[in-house]
C-alpha cells in the first residue's frame, strides 16, 4: 500500500518535470523563432532603405552601402552587396559583395570596380603605409588591414573575385590588385582559392596566394603595380 502510493507520487512528479521541460523548449523554440524573423527583417529594413542600384538582374536585391574614405587620398568607396534572405526557418539569410564604387571630388560620375555585378568580392587586403611623424629611421612599416589605426596612406588594395555559383571556401576566381582610385586594376592570377597576406617591404609590393593547391608569392612596383617576378612556394613534407 506504501509502495503504491509512493510510486502514484512519483509519476505525478515525473509529469510536472515533463510538462515544465516541454514548456521551456517551446519557449525557446518561440525566442529563436521571434528573434531570427526579427533578424531577418531588421536587414530587409536596412538594405531597402540603401541607395538601390538598377542591376540587368532586376530580381536581385541590390543595394549600397555606406561611404568610407580611403586613407590619405580623397577617394571614397562603398560596397554594392545583395542581400539574401534565408529560404527557411534555420537559415538566415547573408549579404554578398557584388562590386566597389569609387567616388572622387570633382567627377560628376562614379565608377565600378567590376563591370557586371555576376560575381562575389571576398573580403579585400588593403595595403598601407605607416607615414613618418618625426625624423626617418630605416624602412616605413606595412599595414594589411584595418585594424591598425595608425596607418596613413593607402598603396593598394588585393581582393579575390568569385563567381556567384559553388562553395565560397572551395571555388576559385581571379585575383585583383587595383590602386585607391580604382583606375589602374591588376588581375595577378586566375584560379585563386584564397588569398593568404599581402604586404609592402622593401619597396616592394608582395602578395602570398593559393592557386592550384600551390603557394604562390607575386611581387609587384608599388607606383606602377606592374609584377615584377613571380613563383611557387615548395611546401617540404614534414619529417
Amino acid at each position: 500500500m506504501r509502495s503504491q502510493t509512493f510510486f502514484r507520487y512519483l509519476w505525478r512528479i515525473d509529469a510536472v518535470l515533463i510538462l515544465l521541460a516541454a514548456g521551456a523548449i517551446t519557449f525557446g523554440v518561440v525566442a529563436l523563432l521571434v528573434g531570427e524573423f526579427g533578424a531577418r527583417a531588421a536587414r530587409n529594413r536596412e538594405a531597402e532603405a540603401g541607395i538601390p542600384v538598377v542591376a540587368a538582374d532586376s530580381s536581385a536585391p541590390l543595394s549600397l552601402g555606406r561611404a568610407s574614405a580611403v586613407a590619405g587620398t580623397d577617394v571614397m568607396r562603398a560596397d554594392l552587396s545583395l542581400n539574401r534572405g534565408g529560404a527557411g526557418f534555420s537559415s538566415g539569410g547573408y549579404t554578398e559583395t557584388r562590386n566597389i564604387l569609387f567616388i572622387e571630388p570633382g567627377q560628376k560620375v562614379a565608377r565600378w570596380l567590376l563591370p557586371d555585378n555576376d560575381h562575389v568580392r571576398t573580403r579585400p587586403l588593403n595595403i598601407r603605409k605607416q607615414e613618418s611623424v618625426g625624423p626617418k629611421i630605416g624602412d616605413s612599416s606595412d599595414i594589411t588591414d584595418d585594424t591598425d589605426h595608425n596607418a596613413k596612406r593607402m598603396i593598394a588594395t588585393a581582393v579575390l573575385v568569385k563567381a556567384t555559383t559553388g562553395s565560397p571556401e572551395t571555388a576559385v576566381g581571379r585575383l585583383l590588385l587595383f590602386d585607391p582610385p580604382g583606375r589602374k586594376i591588376v588581375e595577378v592570377a586566375s584560379n585563386v582559392r584564397e588569398i593568404h597576406l599581402a604586404s609592402l617591404a622593401g619597396g616592394e609590393l608582395t602578395i602570398l596566394y593559393e592557386r592550384d593547391r600551390r603557394l604562390v608569392l607575386a611581387a609587384f612596383d608599388p607606383r606602377s603595380l606592374e609584377k615584377r617576378r613571380e613563383q611557387e612556394i615548395d611546401v617540404p613534407r614534414p619529417k
